[in-house]
Parts: C-alpha cells; structure tokens; sequence
C-alpha cells in the first residue's frame, strides 16, 4: 500500500520550497499593487471605464504574448524567467513613484508588468509537475492555490489601511523591497528545463533561436488549440478558468462603484469587511480542498461551487432591494463612513460571510480545474497549454470588462451583479441535471459520457420520480 502524500513531505522538496516562498513574495506583491491602482485610478479619473481601460491594460499582454510565452517558457530554463522577471518588476514597482499622476503612462507600465506576468505566471504553473511527483501534486497545487490566495488575502486587506494612511507609494516601495527580496531567494532554484529542449535549441537562448521561437509560435498553437480541442476534459477546465477571470475583471471594474455609491462606503474600507473574509475563504478552500477532496470526482466539487458563487452573485446585485425590504429604504444614505456600516450587522456580516463563501467556492473550482490540466499534458508542451490559457482567459475576459464599466454607468452596478448571478446559477444548474435540459440524442456521446451517462438512464429517472411522489 502506497504512503499517503502529506503537505510536510511536499514542502520538504527544496525545489518546491524555493519556487513556492518566490511565489509567495511576488504575489504579495503583485495583489497590494492591483489593490492600490483600481482605487487610485477610480479616485484620479471617478469613472468605471477608466478601472476598464486598467484592466485592459492587465488582460491584453496575454493576447499580444501569451502564446509565445508558452513556446519561450517550454524552451527556456525557467529559473533563469523567474529571476530577470523578479529583478524587473522592482524596478516597474519603483517607476509607479515618478509617474503615478499620469493615467496613461500608469496604463503603461501596468501593460509592461503584465507582460512579464504571461512569462512568470506559465513559467511557474509549468515547474511544479517537475519539481514535485506525480502523487504529491495535487497537494503541491493546493499548496500553490494557498498561499496564491493568502497573498491575495493580505495585499488587498493592507492595501486599504496603507493607502490611506501612508499613502500609494508606501505600497510601491514596499513592492519593490518584496521584489528584490524574491530575486536574490530565486538564485536557490534548481534549474527547470524540459528533457527535450537541447534537442531542438541548444543549450543556451541565441538570437536565432529566438526568430525560430517567433517562427514556431503559430504553429505551436495550431497544436495547442487541436490538442485542447480533442480532449473535453481539458476544454472544460480552460473554459471555466477562462470563465473564473472574467468574473474577476468585472468585478474589479464594479466593486469601487458599488461600495462607494450603493453602499456610500470607502473603495479602501472594503479591506476590513470583503477582502479579508474573501481571503480567508481562499485559503480555507485551498486547504479543505487539497485534504478533503483530493480523491473524489471533480465535477462532485465544481459543480456545487458553481452554484454557490452563483447564488452570493445574486444575493449581492439583490442587496439594495434586500435592505428595502428589510424596511431599512434609508441604509445607503447613512452609509458615510465605515463605522455606520458595522452597525447594521444584518447587512455587514451578510456581506463578509458572502465574500468568504465565495473565496471557498472560486477556490473550488480553480485546484481541481488546474489539477486537470496539469494530469492530461506532457512535461514538453505544458508550458503552452498554460499560455493559452492566459490568451483565450484574457479573451473572454476583455469584452466583458469593457461592457461592465459603460453598462454599469447607465444601469447601474447591482443590475449588472444580480444578471451575472442568474448567468452562473444557470450554467450550474446545466452541468449538474444536464437531463432536464438536453434530450440524450441532442448530445454527442462523448459530451454524455463526459457529463455522466447516469442522467439518462431511465432506472435513474423513475427512482427520481418514485422518490418524489
């Protein structure tokens, strides 16, 4: 009988350990920052298009880079990215300090951070099944997943706090200092290279491999998306972390809106009372996850997270006509300041566990659909597989964000959020009694079988029946 993997065991794997403490600092980093520019760039401008117009500038270097990043990554020693990367971002991180009155040029060094970003983001996701075996990589993933969340956790609950206390370039020089802090750490890395690289590129990078890189890249990614295509599985994990960022984007366009103009709070006040418990819930997931579930089926997991982010999303759009009801027609308007809002706690302590339940539910979708790719693609063109899908996540993402800004100034935010709850209740709904909904013969086998051949067996349907009667 096979020992059962622990998360000592993992973290005892000092190739694991250095990859995971750079992780840690440069997402820490990385999470104050965005915290920091969706809310100055809100208060500079006081538009939702302009916080679109940023996220923009966050999601497009994917479609630009994305696919060519991959071919680097699976090609390249990823020690030597996750160094020069680390050494770049602090030094983007103290440039913020000089031009942090100008929205374009902000727009323009967030497009470079992010560039980086698609080189360190597949660079790191791409190591782990390398550095850790086979057994031991779903905890490592939730171990990743973890601290990925608890960083985010902590750069959005202090983000606020410092903003307003210190002041926006405490956080870059504070970036900037984790940064150097993860470059000098990275030396300890062991080098990460694909068995099949030297084959086809040398030992080292050189100019014309880098035009050979260029020139491999569409073809590179014609196989990609034909490898992704003939493999649902795979597909259906891209779709719903696809599915995942483009929920993240609208709401980083909509909450500084939301907070301060439905429920007349400080954007920065929301680190107390939605940031930290969505946090907190990350981090429980990552953990309840990677120990509880590792072994069940994944759509056991996904689906009921599905659905209850679903159901936070409405409850949050419902909220004004929720207080109404409540008889409380005059809350947002005595909502002024932070403490006001802790004495209704029918509403505050709604909102802080609804953030936390769906830092649990996002968790739960994110680890198993992650796991899923990393289980179903080779050591060789992993890398790609994960820089795709940064392009088709910044694809889906892109339009959405931009509609959500100019929507919401029309409509308003909470219409938007309670649409974007009945969207994601629905396809839960769809994915978990897939036969309420699709005669067996409107699906392909495959899709079927995919989704679980027992929904239309008719033994299954009459006990349904027999039991509800």
């Amino acid at each position: 009988m096979s020992e059962k993997p622990t998360y000592l065991a993992v973290i005892s794997n000092r190739g694991f350990r250095s990859l995971w403490i750079n992780q840690i600092l440069v997402q820490l980093a990385y999470n104050t920052l965005n915290f920091a520019l969706i809310v100055w760039v809100f208060k500079l401008i006081d538009s939702n298009l302009a916080v679109s117009a940023l996220m923009l500038s966050i999601y497009l270097p994917a479609i630009l880079f994305g696919i060519f990043a991959g071919v680097f990554v699976d090609v390249t020693d990823r020690k030597k990215i996750i160094i020069l990367i680390d050494l770049l971002l602090a030094v983007s991180f103290v440039l913020f300090i000089f031009i942090k009155g100008s929205f374009l040029l902000i727009l323009i060094n967030t497009f470079f951070i992010n560039t980086l970003a698609q080189f360190f983001m597949p660079s790191e996701s791409s190591s782990i099944p390398m550095l850790v075996g086979k057994k031991q990589l779903f905890l490592a993933n939730s171990l990743f997943s973890l601290t990925l969340y608890a960083s985010f956790m902590l750069g959005y609950s202090v983000g606020g706090p410092i903003l307003n206390i210190f002041g926006i370039n405490t956080i870059f020089f504070l970036g900037a200092g984790m940064l150097a802090i993860a470059f000098l750490l990275a030396q300890n890395l062991p080098s990460i290279v694909a068995s099949s690289v030297e084959k086809k590129f040398g030992k080292n990078i050189t100019w014309s491999n880098l035009q050979k890189m260029v020139k491999v890249t569409k073809e590179e990614a014609s196989e990609t998306f034909r490898f992704i295509r003939g493999r649902l599985n795979i597909a259906t994990a891209i779709a719903l972390l696809s599915g995942i960022q483009g929920v993240v984007g609208i709401l980083a366009v909509l909450m500084p809106s939301y907070l301060e103009r439905v429920l007349r709070i400080h954007a920065t006040d929301s680190s107390y009372f939605v940031m930290l418990p969505l946090g907190l819930g990350m981090v429980s997931g990552s953990l309840i996850v990677g120990r509880l579930f590792y072994n069940r089926p994944k759509r056991q997991v996904v689906i009921p997270a599905i659905l209850g982010a679903g159901i936070i999303f409405l409850l949050i759009g419902a909220a004004p006509l929720i207080a109404r009801i409540a008889q409380s027609p005059e809350l947002p308007l005595h909502l002024t300041r932070l403490r006001y809002f802790f004495k209704v706690p029918s509403i505050s302590f709604w909102f802080a566990a609804g953030a936390y339940l769906l830092g649990l539910f996002t968790v739960s979708v994110i680890v198993p659909c992650q796991t899923v790719l990393q289980e179903n693609t080779h050591e060789k063109n992993r890398g790609k597989i994960f820089a795709v899908l940064g392009v088709i996540m910044t694809s889906v993402a892109a339009l959405p964000v931009v509609l959500a800004g100019g929507l919401s100034d029309v409509f308003g935010t909470a219409p938007i959020l309670f649409t974007l709850g009945v969207l994601v209740v629905a396809l839960g709904l769809i994915a978990r009694y897939p036969d309420f909904f699709f005669q067996e013969t409107h699906l392909p086998k495959r899709v079927r079988e995919f989704l679980g051949f027992g929904h239309w067996e008719k033994g299954s349907k009459l006990l349904l029946r027999k039991n509800v009667s």
